[in-house]
C-alpha cells in the first residue's frame, strides 16, 4: 500500500513540473489561442507555425545569439571538468594546512546568491578591461567552485588501494590522473558537464550586466527579455531553447544516475 502511495505522490509531483513544460509546447504551435503578434489570437484547437516562422526566419539574430549560447556553455563547461579534477584531486590526496577550511570556503561561496558576486566580478572586469568581450562571461565562470565541490565528494569514494597503488609505480600526478582517477570518474563528469551547461545555458544576468550590445550576449538574455519578440515567437523560442537541456538529459540520463548515486553528499 506505502509502494502505491509513494508512485502516485511522486507521479503527480511530476505531472506539476512536466504541466508548464507540456502547456509551452502547446501553446508554441498556436493551439492555446494566444496572441501571436498585431494583436491577433489563434482560436483554440488550431494549428500555427507562426512563432517558428516568425523566429526562424524573420528574427535573423535568432542564429547568432543561439550559438553565443552554445559557445559560451560548451566552453565554461569543458574548462570547469579541466580545473575541477586536479583541484578535487588534491582536496581528497594531499595534506597541508587549512585545507579544510579551504574547502570549506569552497562551500561558502557555492551556497552565495549569484547576485552577491556580481559587482566584484564586474569590478574586476571593468579593472581589466575585460568588459563588452566574450571573456567577461567566461573568466567568472571557468573557476565555480561547484564544480571542485561535486568533483571532490565523488573522489572520495575512490578506494585508497587504487592511488596507492599507482604510486608505486610513479610519482607522476598527471599519469595518476589519466590512468587511475579519470576512468573511475567518468560518470560524475557527465552529471557535472549537466549541470554545468544547464546553468551557463540559461545564464541572464550576467551577460545582461557584462555586455552592453546584443551581438555578444546568449539567446537565453533577449529571449528573457522579449522585446524583440511577439509572444508566439517567445513561446516558440522557449521550445527551441528547452530541446539542447532535454537531449543531454536523455543522453546522460545513466550516467547522471550513476554519478549521484556514488557521491558521499
Amino acid at each position: 500500500m506505502k509502494k502505491h502511495i509513494y508512485r502516485f505522490i511522486l507521479l503527480s509531483a511530476a505531472l506539476v513540473f512536466a504541466l508548464p513544460i507540456a502547456l509551452t509546447v502547446l501553446n508554441s504551435f498556436g493551439v492555446g489561442g494566444l496572441e501571436t503578434g498585431a494583436g491577433k489570437v489563434t482560436e483554440a484547437g488550431s494549428f500555427s507555425l507562426k512563432g517558428y516562422r516568425g523566429l526562424l526566419i524573420e528574427n535573423h539574430w535568432f542564429y547568432r545569439n543561439f550559438w553565443n549560447s552554445v559557445f559560451y556553455s560548451v566552453v565554461i563547461t569543458l574548462v570547469n571538468i579541466v580545473v575541477s579534477v586536479p583541484a578535487a584531486y588534491a582536496f581528497r590526496q594531499t595534506k597541508f594546512r587549512g585545507k579544510n577550511l579551504l574547502f570549506t570556503g569552497y562551500i561558502v561561496l557555492m551556497m552565495m546568491p549569484l547576485q552577491v558576486t556580481l559587482l566584484p566580478n564586474y569590478i574586476g572586469l571593468r579593472d581589466l578591461k575585460l568588459l563588452d568581450t566574450p571573456f567577461a562571461i567566461l573568466l567568472p565562470a571557468f573557476f565555480a567552485p561547484f564544480s571542485v565541490f561535486l568533483m571532490t565528494q565523488y573522489m572520495r569514494g575512490i578506494e585508497d588501494s587504487m592511488v596507492e597503488a599507482a604510486l608505486l609505480e610513479t610519482k607522476s600526478v598527471f599519469v595518476i590522473l589519466m590512468k587511475v582517477v579519470l576512468p573511475q570518474i567518468k560518470a560524475c563528469a557527465a552529471a557535472l558537464f549537466l549541470f554545468v551547461f544547464a546553468e551557463n545555458w540559461n545564464m541572464a544576468e550576467q551577460p545582461d550586466i557584462y555586455l552592453k550590445g546584443d551581438a555578444l550576449k546568449p539567446f537565453s538574455v533577449l529571449l528573457f527579455a522579449g522585446g524583440r519578440l511577439n509572444v508566439a515567437e517567445v513561446l516558440a523560442g522557449s521550445v527551441i531553447f528547452m530541446l539542447p537541456i532535454v537531449i543531454l538529459y536523455l543522453y546522460f540520463h545513466d550516467s547522471l544516475e550513476d554519478g549521484l548515486e556514488s557521491m558521499k553528499l
